[in-house]
């Protein structure tokens, strides 16, 4: 069955889209063949962020009205196992039960894992696009209006019956060490979410947007690696917060 990921956050700046990322980096290394889609519509960033805007002709809508798939993909040169699916350049392009519709057809597919990178916010409709089984990740920082924004999908995933988890980015371990959170179980029981993995902060994930050379190495690397491995059910333990 294809592994299906759905990437969120309650509002913009978390780095979701460079989770999204890391993660299909992480999937790929894995020997995953790996579908990336950007759902951001008017907004779409992850074609400039792996650097093949240049080759981006069709998106996800023309995919939706019956293009072929294989000529509406980007092939990132340096990660051949990942596929990206361009968000559309104008917003209202992509209807929700075509895209529900969509997905079942990839059920077929050489893919292993779909990761979806949806615009930031809580969209319950497009939350129901999805099959009961997708993984989806909230994605948030280490402070309280983040936290609270992740509590807020949080509580919309638990209306709809979807489970959730949490990547808390952009980590750094004095976030914890202040009156608002104590430790990580503070922010866990704020968001209402299951953990799934801490990502460390990072100026290269910070300047990728800059360069169109996205790479994810170092400490980064391995937090994305051991989230990918939880998402498989495999148990990895979460590092001491100061080595994360």
């Amino acid at each position: 069955m294809v592994k299906v990921i759905a990437v969120t956050s309650g509002k913009g700046g978390a780095g979701k889209s460079t989770c999204s990322i890391g993660l299909a980096i992480a999937l790929s290394k894995q020997g995953k063949k790996v579908l990336l889609i950007d759902m951001d519509e008017g907004m779409r960033c992850l074609d400039m962020l792996l650097g093949v805007s240049e080759n981006l002709l069709f998106d996800l809508s023309d995919a939706l009205n019956g293009r072929d798939l294989s000529s509406c993909l980007l092939n990132i040169k340096k990660f051949p196992d990942i596929s990206l699916l361009a968000a559309p350049a104008e917003k209202g392009l992509v209807d929700s039960n075509k895209f529900s519709e969509f997905l079942a057809t990839l059920k077929d597919s050489d893919f292993d894992a779909v990761i979806a990178d949806l615009p930031a916010g809580s969209d319950k409709t497009l939350y129901r696009a999805f099959p009961v089984h997708t993984e989806f990740i909230c994605v948030c920082n280490a402070n309280p209006v983040s936290v609270r924004d992740a509590g807020s999908i949080g509580r919309l995933l638990k209306e709809i019956d979807r489970d959730g988890r949490l990547i808390i980015n952009k980590f750094e371990p004095y976030f914890i060490k202040n009156p608002v959170f104590k430790d990580i179980d503070g922010i866990i029981d704020q968001s209402g979410l299951l953990l799934l993995g801490i990502v460390p902060y990072s100026d290269r994930l910070s300047l990728a947007f800059l360069n169109g050379k996205f790479a994810v190495k170092g400490k980064e690397a391995k937090a994305f690696t051991r989230i990918v491995k939880r998402i498989y059910d495999k148990a990895e333990p979460l590092p001491k917060l100061k080595k994360i």
